[in-house]
């Protein structure tokens, strides 16, 4: 009995890893630029929390801080300024996504 949830459990696994993988080239076909760039954030993000307990990064709280108000500064600049972005704002001049930018920043911080 037990033998046989285990084995449902990894092929639901299996299943949702191959939709993922299946929807990231999806998206990748769609908006290179833009899904090289969050995966290049995930993959750092990722990076800062499986090294959690033996990075210098978690000593001290500040730097935390520093760390998701870079990543969010990141993730806004990438959002806004790329040509492919889900998030279309053409109508925005340069000076204003900027500024949408430095509030994001400030916001997470």
């Amino acid at each position: 009995m037990v033998f046989q949830d285990r084995i449902a459990a990894m092929v639901l696994l299996l299943a949702t890893l191959v939709v993922v993988v299946l929807m990231m080239l999806a998206l990748f076909s769609v908006a290179p630029i833009f899904t090289s760039c969050l995966f290049g954030l995930l993959y750092c993000l990722y990076y800062f929390i499986a090294n959690e307990s033996s990075s210098a990064m978690h000593h001290a709280q500040e730097f935390e801080n520093r760390f998701w108000t870079l990543f969010a500064v990141l993730l806004a600049s990438a959002s806004l300024f790329v040509p492919d972005s889900p998030v279309p704002m053409v109508c925005l001049s340069a000076n204003c996504k900027l500024i949408i930018v430095v509030i994001v920043g400030y916001g997470v911080h």
